[in-house]
């Protein structure tokens, strides 16, 4: 089964969106309402894919992304405010869901970068 990590600061919408991933079919890798709480969970490993807000608690993510980037991991962002310039550069290749996200939505972006079924592990690059 596919793990998903699910970062957002508002304990509804975590809420709201571990139980669409869930009824989806995937298994929830992680779900965190902070950046820091999301780093420690992550540790060396890496999930199938993230869904994550932009602002959480008035931390920007951009740190989590980066590693999770790193590690090959597909990431879609969610969020009511796209106007990042790292979505320009740095992070073009992602996806991104306007909130608030429909269970459409969110099925439709993880079937693009998920294949259902097939479980490849991921592990982050050793570092010296």
């Amino acid at each position: 089964m596919q793990r998903i990590m699910i970062v957002d600061d508002e304990a509804l919408v975590l809420f709201d969106m571990t139980m669409t991933v869930e009824d989806l079919g995937y298994e929830v890798f992680c779900d965190c309402i902070s950046v820091p709480d999301a780093l420690e969970c992550l540790g060396d490993d890496c999930p199938d894919a993230a869904l994550l807000d932009i602002d959480v608690g008035g931390t920007m993510v951009w740190p989590l992304a980066r590693v999770l980037d790193q590690r090959d991991c597909p990431i879609i962002f969610v969020s009511a405010n796209k106007a990042h310039p790292e979505f320009e550069n740095e992070f073009k290749h992602c996806g991104f869901i306007d909130k608030p996200a429909s269970a459409e939505q969110i099925e439709a972006k993880l079937d693009a970068v998920v294949q259902k079924g097939e479980t490849a592990p991921r592990v982050a690059a050793s570092r010296a």
